[in-house]
């Protein structure tokens, strides 16, 4: 019985911090892609609550700056 509780806890906690890792990885690459600082995004979205401050940067973030394309021409 205390075997299965510890392998549920670890389990758990495991998956938590996989979905913690995707989520902030995902912010900070969108964060640079935005133009923003993504180290100062991602601890900011940590530290306020991740899915409160997940909340607040898909509401508040700027729009993405258009990048141009090379054209090359013969």
């Amino acid at each position: 019985m205390d075997l299965t509780i510890n392998f549920i806890f670890l389990t758990i906690l495991t998956l938590y911090v996989l979905l913690m890792g995707f989520i902030l990885t995902g912010i900070y690459f969108d964060a640079e892609q935005r133009g923003a600082n993504g180290w100062l995004v991602a601890g900011l979205v940590f530290f306020s609550g991740t899915i409160l401050g997940t909340l607040a940067w898909l509401v508040f973030r700027p729009k993405m700056q258009p990048q141009p394309i090379p054209v090359r021409r013969s």
